[in-house]
């Protein structure tokens, strides 16, 4: 039978022989609050009873009173709660029902959660001077409800969803909203104390013990592995999230949070808004569960301080409404089936490790924090695993939409480019991309930075610097990179920063630079010379794929340096770039990892520079045999990234009289030996096996004799692009060196190199070429080249010559094609879909069935060009030029297009060929129009 709160009031009133009954006011308020005094400093009797049940109506009358009195003492509504139960138990000598426990519980374990959540926040104005007659109606309404045995036990499971709770908020919010405090804040405060009322009725159940037994047998255990949880998730903010927030960078002079500022991002549809005001937004929209929130930015633009930053604000100023976790995707060494056994398989995360309902409790809605999925391990960072990983999150995401027990948001980081080269992208992912600092932020930044107190009475007015005369305009530019702007900043303040020392036209080689001096910056702070060991170190752990690079692979590069290995053996690294791991008891597991991936990055580029600058040498003091090994030392183990490649291509630009025409002979030399398979194919002990060796002697397992091939090979490929393109740069240069990929074409015959290397490319597990060099691909030589049926999607091949190639069915889908050339090309049923083709030159090529839908062909060249039976629906023809193209022919039919297909400016239409009688008289018809 259902029994209403007041019901409970009513009946311990009888056994402890009350009989008043009141309206709720401030003044009962004062009777409940004397009272938890009372027993706190004196214990409980008979007259503290009387008294709080004779001039109260419930224990939620302290909430007449302002409420600072309740913030502000050191009481435990709790211990009033239990205190109140045993007296009743002990005066009526009989056990009350479990719905008068639930009743009086419920109210204490809510004060309690109010006194510590209000009081987080000690400048806020909760008082209203103003007596609101609202409170008594309110009260009298929560006193009206009923409870039995089965609501009861929903209370129990699920506080924050039960009535309780709505009517608790309710009397709760019309204290707090005031003219001091709006009700968007207010409501939230409410929510959060809602939810974090449930670990202290958990706590009192517990106490209460065989009392609660009698009602839900056998749920002890139950309610102690939610409270071992509840501590364990305590214990991860405190250890894991807060401490991350003020983790020192990488000179320690500051915290992350000393001088974080916020970020903007833009939208896919170019809105631009602040970061953590759109991640907020996101959280905090009820019934916003659906997407996937996926933050994009380049490699120092703050992603990874960012969630840091914020995973710590949710800790703040959020928990339990949402919890936050915090991974670094580098941890993920293994995907299972789906998101839930990934996590459980990778993740020391302890409070899930005996409850199998983690992720439906509906108690716990966690924000998970991705940071760096581009950054997957060795073992998981391939393009098949990259996609698995992704649509496990929007599965995952989805599954939280549709489950009521789970409810839990992803948020995800990375770097720019993975999104290019993951075909069919989930649907349910919303993707922001960080914007570079605007003056507005560097100022704000700056300011900050000139309060440390680290920094008083020290040179910190870096706009000082920046306006000399001498200072490069291009660091200018480059400032807008949180990362690059506090390198500056920490020089220029320990007068480390020199003007002359940045004097360069590239912004590649001032980048270098800058790197180049922090660097030796923060090396200078260690005071060791350990140059060699750290580039030692970067190979390793670029090479390793992981986070740190292993004692035994550090051993193995720096075995003929005695310092570095007295250093490593020592345990002596301690320096602001590194962080060590030497002290483990596994070999195994001991290593160092570098503050920041791009500082490894850099250095492993600087470490290949001085390779590069070997092979160069007139004396030829590398041999080729030793340079071949050298190439499948530095290069064999993964591809290259796109800042390693900017890096390296920085530093050598500056280097004066650098003898570009010999290194690229020499690398050319290289690669037209691995075409023809010498390396792999040799009798004696080759190459990749000599590298596969050393790389599973550092515990690197996941490589095979082919795909080391493979890797060193397509690595020489990147590099020779790279120097083609700046070589076109220069008039002398460009004569010199011409990059043909697929072999230089020899009359009218096709060149099949690159085709074979593709084919050999698909041994690799997960990874192919377009995703391995396709965002390398600008500006390449492939005239006469054979590709047929090639997949190309997503490739960066702006600028690129594939004049008179054989491209039949190929997939350039989503590839960025501007200016490229396909002057005579055979692109028969080619597929272009959402392709940019912008000012491409297609003249005379056969695009017979090919499918251009959804294309750019802004003032593209198609004159002469066979477009029979191809679909150009969604097309933008906007200044194509037509004169003589076919539209239609006996063997493929005509072209199709629709109402979307944009043919505005396009020139030569009247000169086409074939064209449809229905698009002649739709031209004929906007001509009369004009």
């Amino acid at each position: 039978m259902k029994k209403c709160l007041t019901h409970t009031w009513y009946k311990f009133r009888q056994s402890f022989l009350v009989t008043e009954s009141i309206n709720p006011t401030p003044e009962t308020g004062k009777a409940v609050l004397e009272a938890a005094i009372t027993i706190q400093e004196q214990g409980a009797n008979l007259e503290v009873w009387k008294l709080l049940l004779q001039d109260s109506s419930s224990l939620l009358d302290v909430l007449c009173l302002p409420l600072t009195l309740v913030i502000n003492k050191e009481l435990s509504f709790l211990s009033l709660g239990m205190a109140l139960l045993k007296a009743y138990r002990d005066a009526s000598q009989q056990a009350p029902a479990l719905e008068d426990y639930i009743s009086i519980m419920s109210q204490a374990a809510y004060l309690e959660t109010v006194r510590d959540i209000l009081s987080l926040y000690p400048s806020l104005h909760y008082d209203n001077p103003a007596e609101n007659p609202e409170l008594g109606n309110i009260l009298e309404n929560i006193n009206n409800i009923e409870l039995d045995e089965e609501t009861a036990i929903q209370i129990i499971e699920c506080f924050h969803e039960s009535p309780l709770a709505t009517a608790f908020n309710k009397l709760l919010l019309t204290r707090l909203i005031s003219p001091h405090l709006s009700q968007y804040p207010a409501k939230l405060l409410a929510k959060r104390i809602a939810r974090n009322t449930h670990q202290y009725l958990i706590q009192a159940l517990i106490d209460l013990g065989d009392d609660i037994q009698v009602f839900i047998p056998n749920c002890r255990e139950k309610w102690q592995q939610e409270q071992q949880n509840i501590q364990q998730i305590h214990e991860y903010l405190n250890n894991e999230i807060a401490t991350q927030a003020l983790a020192p960078v990488f000179d320690q002079s500051c915290s992350f949070k000393d001088i974080y500022i916020p970020l903007k991002v833009k939208s896919v549809n170019g809105e631009q808004r602040d970061l953590e005001a759109w991640v907020k937004k996101n959280i905090l929209t009820d019934n916003n569960l659906k997407k996937v929130m996926l933050i994009q930015g380049k490699r120092g633009s703050g992603k990874s301080i960012f969630c840091k930053i914020f995973a710590d604000w949710i800790r703040q100023h959020l928990h339990p409404l949402w919890t936050p976790i915090l991974i670094n995707l580098q941890d993920i060494k293994t995907l299972s089936s789906h998101l839930e056994a990934t996590l459980i398989a990778n993740l020391d995360l302890r409070f899930h490790s005996d409850d199998d309902n983690w992720l439906r409790n509906k108690n716990t809605r966690f924000l998970f924090i991705f940071d760096g999925w581009d950054e997957l391990s060795i073992a998981a960072r391939n393009n098949q695993n990259l996609e698995t990983f992704i649509k496990q999150v929007a599965e995952f995401q989805q599954q939280c939409k549709n489950d009521q027990k789970m409810g839990h948001r992803v948020l995800i980081t990375g770097n720019n480019i993975p999104l290019e080269i993951i075909p069919n992208l989930p649907a349910n992912l919303e993707l922001v991309e960080i914007l570079p600092l605007d003056q507005k932020q560097q100022e704000k930044w700056l300011e900050k930075w000139q309060s440390l107190p680290t920094n008083h009475d020290k040179n910190t007015d870096l706009q000082h610097f920046l306006s000399n005369q001498k200072c490069p305009v291009i660091v200018q530019e480059l400032i807008h990179q949180p990362i690059l702007l506090y390198f500056l900043a920490g020089m220029y303040r320990d007068n480390q920063l020199i003007i002359d020392n940045l004097r360069a036209d590239d912004s590649r080689t001032v980048t270098a630079l800058i790197y180049q001096e922090a660097i030796n910056w923060l090396i200078c702070k260690s005071g060791d010379d350990v140059k060699h060991f750290l580039t030692e170190a970067a190979v390793a752990v670029v090479q390793s794929g992981r986070e740190f690079a292993s004692i035994p692979m550090l051993k193995s590069r720096c075995q003929d340096d005695t310092t570095t290995l007295e250093i490593i053996n020592n345990g002596m690294i301690k320096m602001p770039l590194v962080y060590s791991h030497l002290d483990s008891l596994h070999e195994s597991d001991q290593g160092i990892k570098f503050c920041h991936r791009s500082f490894g990055e850099f250095l492993f580029a600087e470490r290949l520079k001085l390779s590069l600058i070997d092979w160069t040498q007139k004396e030829l003091i590398t041999s080729e045999s030793q340079m071949n090994w050298q190439i499948y030392d530095l290069l064999g183990w993964g591809i290259l990234t796109k800042e390693i490649v900017e890096y390296l291509m920085g530093l050598i630009i500056g280097i004066p009289n650098f003898n570009w025409i010999r290194l690229y002979r020499r690398l050319e030399n290289f690669y037209a030996s691995w075409c023809q398979g010498k390396f792999i194919d040799a009798a004696e002990e080759t190459l990749p096996q000599i590298k596969l060796r050393e790389l599973q002697n550092a515990g690197i397992y996941q490589l095979g004799q082919r795909q080391v091939d493979i890797y060193a090979g397509l690595n020489v490929m990147i590099l020779l692009l790279a120097i083609q393109r700046y070589a076109q740069e220069h008039e002398v240069l460009k004569e010199h060196i011409i990059f043909y990929p697929s072999g230089q074409p020899e009359g009218n015959n096709f060149t099949y190199q690159l085709q074979n290397i593709i084919y050999y490319s698909s041994c690799l597990k997960g990874e192919n070429f377009r995703s391995l060099v396709g965002q390398f691909l600008s500006g390449a030589h492939l005239r006469g080249a054979s590709l047929l049926h090639i997949n190309l999607s997503y490739a960066d091949l702006t600028e690129a010559d594939l004049s008179r190639a054989s491209l039949g069915g190929a997939n350039f889908s989503y590839a960025n094609l501007h200016s490229a050339y396909f002057i005579g090309a055979d692109l028969r049923e080619v597929d272009f879909t959402s392709a940019n083709l912008g000012e491409t030159y297609l003249s005379g090529a056969n695009l017979s069935r090919a499918n251009l839908s959804g294309a750019n062909l802004k003032d593209v060249d198609l004159s002469r060009a066979n477009l029979g039976g191809a679909d150009l629906r969604g097309a933008n023809f906007d200044g194509a030029n037509f004169m003589g193209a076919i539209f239609s022919n006996d063997t493929c039919g005509d072209i199709r297009w629709d109402a979307k297909t944009n043919w505005q400016n396009a020139e030569g239409l009247e000169l086409a060929k074939n064209v449809p009688v229905a698009l002649k008289k739709r031209f004929l018809s906007e001509s009369d129009c004009s």
